[in-house]
């Protein structure tokens, strides 16, 4: 709702653009920042507080392997179909696949 709040002053800072309206928009958007940091904050809380648990204490690795793998960019899909309808997922057949394409199309 704060965050919303900000965008509506943020539209009428620049419909209207006095200083006031202005003042206005920092001061919702520094209200915004601060509870989504208290939210943030308190997640943290929460799963510092189930890591200290016996039960937490068991999930440790699941955890962090999961913090790792959302940290992750996907970097590119690395499959392609080919003519016959197979799957391919070694780069080298993938590479050999696009180049049939492309020379394919460029006729």
């Amino acid at each position: 709702m704060v965050i919303n709040i900000n965008g509506q002053s943020r539209l009428l800072w620049s419909w209207t653009s006095p200083a006031s309206d202005r003042n206005k928009y920092k001061e919702a958007r520094r209200n915004a920042r601060r509870s989504v940091a208290l939210a943030q904050e308190k997640t943290r809380q929460e799963l510092v507080n189930e890591m200290e648990s016996t039960a937490g204490k068991k999930n440790v690795y699941r955890v962090a392997k999961q913090m790792g793998k959302s940290r992750q960019d996907v970097v590119g899909v690395n499959c392609v179909k080919d003519a016959n309808g197979k799957v391919l997922v070694e780069n080298d057949q993938v590479k050999e696949e696009w180049r049939t394409y492309m020379e394919k199309n460029a006729e």
